[in-house]
């Protein structure tokens, strides 16, 4: 009987490729028998790979990086198969927005931040979805862009996204950095306003990565299907016309093979909606370019060290071909 390789996601439009490799089935037709795992954190998600309780996952660079250099407290032997998706990430905050629209760079966007943040009446609280994110690194950018420090002017704090809509609600945080749909969601239900994000921020990085550990890389033909499959799987979901379709499946409850996703949300930033942050689904291999500015950031923030920068351009190279005839899992 074969084992299903198990595939971790989150509850993110991101993880649409997945969702719908297994609902189209897209897996299937390329030989793979797969378990989509969807776990409440990103915590989860990457002591899943750590501990060999996943086979692959969706994930933001910083914490595949982090993890495969054992920072999980485990070494992984994880490698990324390529690309998901780019931009999305929306910077939220409650209230009432001082300007109208985004923030500016400079004197303007410091103006807005001080308005606001006089109308909270404390050192407001940002939350961020994993300390080692890529919203973490682009809400830094995009507070240095208006001269505000992130580490003296701000409480950061770490929840899920799916929990920052509650969290907005029900006033335990003012803000949050957080993938898609959930900025749009917390905007439709007037709980925050947009000041920036991907679009303003980077446009056009690199956010999710698939990434698969060495027990599923001992088989490199197993490797060669998941790339195919995902890459025929990023590409339905790139679309515009697939996007209603793919919002209901998103929508669908776990139970029945969905995320629970917010539909209205979800639809407008699919590819083609009207969202100002919306997803975009790239796949190919990861390259060198996707990536230095992440490990640029991550070093100047301390969480690597030179050595350990070198490393990880080196990890970003191909996966080696395993030499021998027998494979981890029959498929």
């Amino acid at each position: 009987m074969n084992t299903p390789l198990r595939i971790g996601v989150l509850k993110l439009a991101d993880s649409a490729p997945v969702i719908m490799g297994r609902h189209q089935g897209i897996f299937a037709r390329h030989g793979l028998e797969t378990e989509i795992v969807v776990s409440p954190s990103w915590a989860n998600i990457a002591d899943g790979l750590a501990w060999n309780r996943l086979d692959a996952a969706v994930i933001f660079a910083p914490l595949a990086m982090m993890t495969a250099l054992g920072r999980r407290g485990h070494d992984t032997g994880l490698r990324p198969l390529g690309r998901i998706s780019r931009s999305g990430n929306t910077i939220m905050l409650r209230g009432a927005n001082p300007v109208e629209g985004t923030w500016n760079a400079g004197s303007p966007g410091r103006q807005a931040f001080d308005l606001w943040a006089m109308s909270i009446g404390r050192k407001p609280r940002i939350a961020v979805v994993h300390m080692y994110s890529t919203h973490l690194l682009i809400l830094r950018r995009f507070l240095k862009m208006i001269d505000v420090s992130m580490e003296d002017e701000i409480d950061l704090s770490v929840m899920p996204p799916t929990d920052m809509i509650h969290a907005l609600a029900e006033n335990a945080i003012d803000g949050g950095c957080v993938g898609p749909p959930w900025g749009t969601e917390a905007e439709q239900r007037g709980l925050a306003f947009r000041v920036g994000g991907s679009a303003t921020v980077l446009p056009d990085h690199v956010e999710k990565i698939i990434v698969a550990s060495g027990k599923l890389l001992s088989c490199d033909a197993t490797g060669r299907r998941m790339s195919h499959a995902l890459r025929d799987a990023i590409a339905f979901c790139q679309q515009p016309g697939r996007r209603a379709d793919i919002a209901r499946a998103l929508a669908a409850p776990v139970a029945d093979g969905g995320l629970t996703l917010p539909l209205a949300a979800t639809e407008a930033i699919l590819p083609g909606g009207d969202a100002r942050e919306c997803v975009t689904f790239a796949g190919g291999s990861l390259l060198p370019s996707d990536l230095d500015w992440i490990i640029s950031d991550m070093t100047a923030l301390g969480w690597v060290d030179n050595a350990e920068h070198q490393m990880l351009m080196r990890w970003i190279g191909p996966v080696p071909a395993d030499p021998a005839p027998a494979c981890a899992r029959s498929l």
